[in-house]
């Protein structure tokens, strides 16, 4: 069920808060970093780099938001200079740089820090097997006093949407005051991280349209495992997402001074989309349990109807069997016991005549019952 989720952890006995060189492939991604800064009433000014010194020089003095988004794999120095820079805590930062985290928010004296779960199906599959190309990606937050850190180790531009938004007046994130600016934008990255699970749950639902199509329209038995795989997939993503909703539903009552209670009514709002997302799920879920049983059942009612047929055939050569065992009795035919019509001219067109007969009488008999 975890081979959905890529995690990795510390080797045991490492010191909590160690940030060590993990040696995967993901590690060898290319970073990309989107450095953003944002005044009241001005545009954003924003810069795209390769490097943290880069992304770092970019940011304008006196601003009152910046925004870094962090795109692939961040090496452990670069945490490190973060943390220093941000006065981050080393265990959040250890949470970043090990994958797999479970949804959480922990509160710290000065900030947030949010991870998420974002599920993902790569497009190039067409969403043809969801099942078994599920993946679920951690994105990281640090929402802060005029600052804001995300970091996806995935390789699309995940956050495109909201940048887009910010060059807007009328959005909250550049028309709310500059104390909650932070969150504002916190809110704006939660919710596209959520809502991202409407397009992979609905892939879902098409498949089990496809499934029930295939279930009735063809006779295949190699279902059984598309089913399972399916249903392994949603059982994980299900699990993922409930746990998701309840660091919200954490994120909304929780009384840390950089939640601000004007902005509860867009936690509130994330909280009814991942609300809707597990209930999908759950559906699904579902759906794929009674799609098994209805996969079970017509192969049992295929196996009656071969059964059936077979019966059939068998219960009609009983008899003709019998009548060719009894003539087939090779007695001395001079004898006054034998049998007299196996003297007769017309003996055997009459018994075979007499079988043809006996099976049409049966079928005819079987057809009236209903049994054929």
């Amino acid at each position: 069920m975890l081979r959905h989720i890529h995690i990795r952890h510390p080797k045991p006995g490492t010191r909590p808060g160690a940030l060590v060189e993990h040696a995967d492939p993901a590690s060898n991604d290319a970073l990309t970093v989107h450095a953003l800064s944002l005044d009241a009433g001005r545009p954003t000014r924003e810069r795209m780099a390769t490097t943290l010194d880069e992304a770092l020089g970019a940011l304008v003095e006196g601003s009152t938001l910046h925004w870094l988004h962090f795109e692939g794999d961040v090496p452990p120095a670069d945490l490190a200079r973060l943390g220093e820079r941000f006065h981050l805590h080393p265990l959040a930062l250890e949470d970043v740089h090990n994958h797999g985290q479970r949804p959480k928010l922990d509160p710290y004296r000065n900030l947030i820090f949010i991870t998420l779960a974002l599920p993902v199906v790569p497009a190039a599959s067409g969403y043809g097997q969801p099942e078994t190309r599920l993946t679920i990606e951690q994105v990281s937050l640090f929402i802060g006093d005029g600052f804001v850190l995300s970091f996806h180790a995935g390789r699309h531009d995940l956050f495109a949407p909201v940048r887009e938004r910010m060059h807007l007046a009328t959005d909250p994130i550049t028309m709310g005051q500059s104390s909650a600016r932070a969150e504002h934008l916190g809110h704006a990255l939660a919710d596209v991280v959520v809502d991202s699970a409407f397009d992979v749950v609905a892939a879902y639902g098409e498949r089990l349209d496809r499934l029930e199509d295939e279930i009735f329209e063809t006779r295949t038995h190699d279902l059984i495992g598309t089913i399972h795989d399916l249903r392994r997939a949603l059982s994980t993503l299900g699990k993922t997402m409930r746990a998701q909703n309840e660091m919200i539903q954490r994120w909304l009552t929780s009384d840390h001074p950089a939640i601000h209670i004007e902005n509860r009514p867009y936690i509130r709002d994330i909280q009814d989309h991942a609300r809707r997302v597990v209930d999908l799920i759950d559906s699904y879920h579902d759906a794929t349990g009674a799609l098994l049983d209805t996969h079970l059942s017509l192969a049992s009612m295929r196996l009656n109807d071969i059964m059936r047929v077979l019966t059939l055939i068998a219960t009609v050569f009983m008899p003709l069997s019998f009548i060719v065992g009894v003539y087939g009795m090779n007695f001395d035919t001079a004898s006054p016991w034998n049998m007299p019509e196996l003297g007769w001219r017309y003996g055997y067109p009459i018994v075979l005549g007499l079988m043809g007969a006996l099976v049409v009488g049966m079928l005819v008999f079987f057809r009236r019952r209903g049994w054929l």
